[in-house]
């Protein structure tokens, strides 16, 4: 199916901003021994950003709904950017060493807690874990991408590979689930690797869910300036429901956090307080906490409740922005301490975040800008039947489409 819009020149702004600000991300912090802290938050966070999208991917096809049709090619191009993610995973793997504690024997002989754990905190399994991950990730998009596109090649098996992805979409989201919990606890619980916490994956896979939902909603209401068929199809009604999506995410993300504070805090132990103490006490990160609850929760709360708000292209582009704003500096708050900042971003942490950042967005562009931007057999969108002539006639009228009448509404 041809493309429905050039990328081109956003494609190579973004993949030039990327490698440049790769490239000097590395030569600006090599004196320093800086680099893999910041490219590790970097890719935490863009790798995320494509399981977010998977697992949206997934409830997309298993819970139906013409809204999930309408929304299917941003993340379906986010997706298929796993790939690009694995490779982004190979600097982790060679500066396990600059990284991790428990990759210093000697750390480990002087922490029996860490000591115990050296069974599962070593380095080869670090290593085969990470390409076992990303193995069942890729497979799960392969999955989802093949189908795709025998569905658009198709038309006549469309609900038959419409009820396969549906059916397979429960199994996804276990195995997305055990399989980010595991990885968030390897990458980054493990940076100090005498504190644990059961809710950690869960806060990093709803945050996922955010981003993955936020840039849906950015890059749907771009193409909808450009596109007829996205302008017409993203209705009033659709915006409410990523609007909904979208601010229910963002409660449950504060619900996990807070739910994690007071577990943590309630049991009064060193190893366990050590986490909320330092981000408690010690600026900037109390003052960047604070934010967060403000502005990250509480702000996008009150004005997303708005249902006019949700109904607002720009309205709710900005906040799914503001949305993403919030998310990397969680991401910022949680990590940086780990990994030796002790306060704002050095340069070479933002090189490397827009890096990654370029490379991945410019992979995901070219993704978008290969197939149709609509899903059209897809039996979640329903199309109205061409009217035939008759006996030289004029034909009847066409009734409205669904897209149409709630245009008009809107």
């Amino acid at each position: 199916m041809s493309p429905s819009f050039s990328a081109s020149r956003p494609l190579w702004v973004a993949l030039v901003v990327g490698l440049v600000g790769l490239l000097a991300g590395l030569l600006l912090s090599l004196g320093q021994g800086t680099f893999f802290g910041g490219y590790l938050m970097a890719f935490l966070f863009w790798a995320g950003l494509s399981l977010g999208a998977l697992a949206l991917l997934a409830v997309n096809h298993l819970a139906g709904g013409s809204w999930g049709a309408v929304v299917r090619r941003p993340l379906e191009a986010m997706v298929a950017a796993l790939p690009l993610t694995a490779l982004f995973f190979v600097p982790v793997a060679f500066g396990v060493q600059a990284l991790y504690p428990w990759a210093d024997q000697a750390y480990v002989a002087a922490h029996p807690l860490v000591e115990f754990k050296v069974g599962y905190l070593n380095v080869p399994w670090f290593v085969i874990r990470g390409v076992l991950y990303f193995a069942a990730w890729i497979a799960i998009a392969w999955f989802y991408l093949r189908n795709a596109r025998e569905q658009d090649e198709r038309p006549a098996d469309a609900g038959l590979l419409g009820y396969r992805m549906k059916s397979l979409s429960g199994l996804a989201i276990v195995v997305y689930v055990i399989t980010v919990t595991l990885a968030t606890v390897d990458w980054g619980m493990s940076l100090t690797p005498e504190w644990w916490s059961g809710i950690y994956g869960l806060i990093f896979m709803i945050s996922q869910a955010i981003c993955a939902m936020a840039l849906t909603i950015l890059l749907m209401t771009g193409l909808a300036r450009t596109d007829a068929k996205v302008d017409a199809l993203l209705t009033w009604k659709r915006l409410q429901d990523l609007g909904n999506f979208l601010m229910g995410f963002i409660m449950f993300w504060a619900y996990v956090n807070i739910s994690q504070l007071i577990i943590q805090w309630s049991n009064n132990i060193v190893e366990t307080n050590t986490f909320y103490v330092l981000r408690f006490d010690v600026e900037p990160w109390r003052g960047l906490g604070i934010y967060l609850a403000v502005a990250g929760f509480a702000l996008p709360f009150l004005i997303l409740f708005s249902r006019w708000v949700k109904r607002q292209r720009g309205v709710l582009a900005f906040m799914a922005g503001w949305a993403i704003l919030n998310q990397v500096l969680h991401t910022y708050w949680f990590l940086a301490p780990e990994v030796g900042r002790i306060g704002l971003p050095l340069l070479s942490d933002v090189l490397s975040f827009l890096g990654l950042g370029g490379i991945w967005f410019a992979f995901v562009l070219r993704s978008l800008a290969s197939r149709s931007l609509i899903p059209v057999n897809d039996p979640r969108l329903k199309h109205p039947p061409v009217p035939a002539h008759a006996g030289g006639h004029p034909a009847p009228a066409a009734q409205p489409s669904a897209a149409a009448t709630e245009v008009r509404h809107a």
